[in-house]
């Protein structure tokens, strides 16, 4: 998530908490929300960033408080999303980003005060961040095969796959849009080949220019 400075519609300069990969201004650190800075149905004037101090009274209280005063949405955010994703790990299944499935899972982890639906933005964007940051990483010495990896709440980056990762096969032409796991990466000498298993079916193998063009990433499993 990116940080910067910039100016509302009345001329106050405030913290605003931005999607990293799309620029989409998500919240202000004081919690007054987007529309502060942007209009319904309008994006971010470029123009209203600003390297001019804070001068939102909010925004400037929560930056100087640390842990003594009010938290900083950023920050309050951020756990609340590593929550959610501990739970989905332990349960061996992926978080739900949607704003039904944030809810059923905050009730699952039973908390005393569990946040609102105007913190879910912020939540499902560290959410998205660090499943990005999974997405990215594989074990050292896998032979590189990139694909594409959509981030859920935005962006779209070029990923390595690993082994237990697992692939969405591209159906545009056939409608079918099956999910594989990648079960092995080899380096032979007819070049990498790379091997998916689908549930009910024997392994198949494919070449690694072949892969980016029929797969996308969906994810990488905790721990692998």
């Amino acid at each position: 998530m990116d940080h910067h400075n910039v100016i509302d519609h009345q001329g106050a300069v405030h913290e605003a908490l931005l999607n990293s990969y799309t620029g989409f201004l998500i919240d202000l650190a004081c919690g007054a929300g987007r529309y502060l800075i942007v209009h319904r149905y309008e994006q971010l004037d470029p123009q209203r960033n600003t390297t001019d101090p804070l001068s939102c009274p909010s925004c400037k209280a929560i930056n100087a408080a640390g842990h003594a005063g009010p938290r900083h949405l950023g920050h309050l955010t951020r756990e609340h999303a590593e929550a959610v994703l501990a739970h989905a790990d332990s349960r061996g299944y992926p978080p739900a980003l949607d704003n039904e499935g944030l809810r059923l899972t905050f009730k699952s982890l039973n908390l005393a005060s569990p946040p609102t639906q105007a913190l879910y933005p912020l939540i499902r964007e560290h959410l998205a961040t660090m499943l990005t940051e999974r997405a990215l990483a594989v074990p050292e010495g896998t032979p590189q095969v990139l694909v594409e990896y959509q981030r859920y709440t935005g962006g779209t980056v070029q990923a390595p796959i690993g082994v237990g990762d697992r692939l969405m096969r591209n159906g545009i032409a056939s409608g079918h849009w099956p999910t594989v796991t990648v079960a092995a990466i080899e380096d032979t000498p007819n070049g990498v080949i790379v091997t998916v298993k689908e549930k009910n079916r024997p392994p198949f193998n494919w070449p690694a220019a072949e892969v980016p063009r029929c797969f996308f990433k969906l994810d990488r499993a905790p721990g692998v």
